[in-house]
């Protein structure tokens, strides 16, 4: 039983993977896009598996890096640089601005880093709302040059195959030295630092990997809408993608993948509830969030009973 599970562990990414390269060929065209938009958000989820599972540093913020890297990238196109060059120097833009992010981090933590993550947001949505000859400002930002329908399915096979690389390479960060170092960030600073982690470089290193993939998850979002628009990057979303986080597993890659494109989609598949469906969309979650970690909890309180009390020593009664 217990080789079973260890087999689920560790070959439930490619399963995944297996059926999401299937859905293209089995779906309708909407359906696909669905997919696709999920895939799209599963790498910007799995950046923040990075951030918050492992460094335990957390935001509502991530919207605005996904927004940096798609805008960055029509800018660049739209500049008349070639898309797949735009598409590197989006995601280096995205990782540059997101990085910026550590510094408030080396002082603050708990909910007033939080708060500076929210100001970010807001910040870089506002910007977005006044660069108007840069960004289109309201009106969002269109006509650069996208993958045309025909190539759609390969570029959604494409960020499949890069998502199981992400999957593989965020699983062996885990267990390698900066991932232990990120966890024991998390754990604690002031123990960590006295065993030798280096704090604050850390931190530098879980945002600059989180920015990267929000960064790419904008790029792909730009290419498969083939518009930008500064609603599509409010706190809101930054905390649909949180929620998807946490329902994944906070430091489980492949889980995140999973609640991405289950999250994507339910809103989809609740549709013919009409103006009820965010209502049962919201139940859903709870239900599902409640019956998850309240297991968690019962596990971890059962685990030291498990054990037994400590026997007395002799000549203790």
């Amino acid at each position: 039983m217990k080789g079973m599970k260890n087999f689920f562990r560790e070959y439930t990414v490619f399963i995944v993977c297996a059926l999401l390269m299937v859905v293209p060929s089995i779906t309708s065209q909407y359906v696909f896009y669905v997919f696709e938009r999920g895939v799209q958000n599963a790498f910007l989820v799995i950046g923040l598996v990075i951030l918050i599972g492992y460094s335990g540093m957390m935001t509502l913020g991530s919207a605005a890096h996904l927004a940096i890297g798609g805008y960055a990238y029509g800018i660049y196109c739209l500049l008349g640089l070639p898309p797949v060059l735009s598409a590197a120097i989006a995601v280096a833009t995205a990782t540059l601005l997101g990085t910026l992010l550590a510094f408030p981090a080396f002082k603050l933590s708990g909910p007033f880093l939080v708060v500076t993550t929210v100001g970010f947001g807001e910040i870089t949505r506002i910007l977005i709302l006044n660069l108007q000859s840069l960004t289109g400002g309201a009106y969002g930002l269109s006509g650069y040059p996208v993958v045309s329908q025909a190539m759609q399915k390969y570029l959604y096979y494409g960020m499949v195959a890069l998502l199981l690389l992400v999957i593989l390479a965020v699983r062996r960060l885990g267990r390698s030295r900066i991932g232990l170092a990120l966890k024991a960030v998390r754990q604690d600073q002031v123990a960590a630092e006295v065993m030798g982690v280096h704090i604050k470089r850390a931190k530098v290193a879980a945002y600059a990997l989180s920015s990267l993939l929000a960064g790419l998850s904008g790029v792909f979002l730009a290419n498969l809408t083939g518009y930008l628009s500064p609603d599509s990057f409010t706190g809101s979303e930054s905390a649909t993608y949180l929620l998807m986080t946490v329902m994944g597993g906070m430091s489980n890659p492949t889980g995140a993948a999973v609640s991405s494109v289950g999250i994507t989609a339910l809103p989809e598949v609740l549709r013919f509830l009409y103006s009820s469906r965010l209502m049962v969309y919201s139940l859903a979650l709870l239900i599902y969030i409640r019956v998850k970690w309240g297991r968690k909890r019962r596990v971890a309180l059962v685990k030291p009973s498990a054990q037994g009390a400590p026997k007395p020593k002799g000549g203790e009664s």
